[in-house]
């Protein structure tokens, strides 16, 4: 598959990541939108340096040009933080003698990438 070079007069954000970074399939898929707002896929990004990304693209995708928004989307595959390899371990007891009832046992998790 063919590369594009996508160079930008400031630095990226820091939080793009590509297959070189972490070495796994988990690159963020880089987009852009064109003067009429239509939204385009261009691909996974390879690479990454202070104002430059390398992404893979079809041959037959169309190609951002200047003055178009180029963005990113975190790979969800990759960059949920679940509760995967976490865990809690919980008692409950009670003192009381008396009859009990346990309604429900709930907790919050919050996904932040």
């Amino acid at each position: 598959m063919p590369d594009i070079t996508l160079n930008f007069a400031n630095k990226l954000n820091v939080s793009l990541q590509s297959n070189n970074e972490t070495n796994t399939p988990g690159a963020d898929i880089v987009y852009f939108k064109d003067s009429s707002n239509k939204i385009y896929k261009i691909g996974p990004c390879k690479s990454i340096t202070n104002n430059s990304i390398v992404c893979e693209i079809p041959a037959n995708f169309k190609r951002p040009s200047a003055n178009d928004f180029i963005f990113f989307a975190k790979n969800t595959e990759a960059n949920t933080s679940g509760i995967i390899g976490y865990h809690a371990v919980i008692d409950m007891e009670i003192t009381s003698t008396d009859k009990k009832e346990l309604y429900a046992v709930g907790s919050e998790v919050v996904l932040s990438s």
